[in-house]
């Protein structure tokens, strides 16, 4: 582990990855913590990129998600930094996102869809 204490962006995408999926799965900090037999406290700064994660933690994570290891860091490709998160991700990564996403599916009426997208293009001075 490097003595390093700055946050890289792969620290942070990783991070940021763990957030979605948990989130995605509806398991709480304290719950992914405990079974991870670690406090919510480290799960924060796990998701903040504050603390590195060791490859056999993250294995442990990737198991709980179902996921491969690989989906969880940046894809690389040669002479490229490291990627950004999708805006998928990144809505996944976030409590509101997921309501906003939960509740946007199950309105069935079109223009009320419509009403509910530019409302936010609106508010997100796009």
């Amino acid at each position: 582990m490097s003595t390093n204490k700055a946050v890289t962006a792969v620290d942070a995408y990783i991070g940021e990855k763990i957030r979605g999926y948990r989130n995605l799965r509806n398991i709480s900090q304290e719950e992914l913590g405990r079974m991870l037999g670690v406090s919510f406290q480290q799960i924060q700064k796990y998701e903040k990129g504050a603390n590195r994660i060791t490859s056999s933690r993250l294995q442990e994570i990737a198991k709980i998600f179902e996921c491969d290891v690989a989906d969880i860091f940046p894809e690389q490709k040669k002479g490229k930094k490291t990627q950004k998160l999708s805006n998928l991700d990144r809505i996944a990564a976030t409590r509101d996102g997921m309501k906003l996403i939960d509740s946007f599916v199950d309105i069935k009426n079109e223009v009320m869809r419509a009403a509910v997208v530019e409302l936010a293009r609106r508010f997100s001075g796009r």
